[in-house]
């Protein structure tokens, strides 16, 4: 991640407002900058937003995705996953409590094995937030009157 100084957040905010002032629908552009400096921190502190920003950060590994996908259609022990993974339970234990840490997966011990399954609320969770979200976008390219 990169850190602006207040320095480079000056000449940052300054580049913006002197591209915002070209904008055709854009009246006060310094203004304008701060309401969008507003919405961003709003947005950013968004309970969901924070959810899916951790669940899309867990799920950004091709490994953590397939164990998903396998356990979406039944419940895994550790060995399997690791046939299926093609590594050994060392290295994909660290994918699977990232896993459980979300609550997207859940495991317990049956017999000598630690099996896995996922966790129906928090699929329910992002279900539903996503059911708003779309209920919610307005801006859909088929409505731009484009010249």
């Amino acid at each position: 991640m990169i850190f602006l100084t207040q320095v480079n957040k000056r000449q940052f905010k300054s580049r913006i407002v002197q591209i915002l002032g070209k904008c055709e629908d854009i009246d006060n552009p310094e203004k304008y900058y701060e309401n969008l400096e507003k919405l961003s921190s709003k947005l950013r502190a968004e309970e969901d937003f924070l959810f899916l920003k951790g669940v899309f950060e867990t799920l950004g590994s091709t490994d953590r995705l397939l164990i998903i996908n396998a356990l979406r259609l039944k419940d895994r022990c550790s060995c399997e996953l690791e046939a299926l993974l093609g590594k050994s339970q060392p290295a994909i234990s660290r994918d699977l409590r990232k896993l459980e840490d979300i609550h997207l997966i859940c495991g317990w011990k049956k017999g000598k094995f630690i099996h896995y399954s996922l966790v129906r609320p928090t699929f329910n969770q992002m279900k539903q937030f996503f059911d708003q979200w779309y209920v919610s976008l307005a801006n859909w390219f088929e409505d731009l009157h484009l010249q």
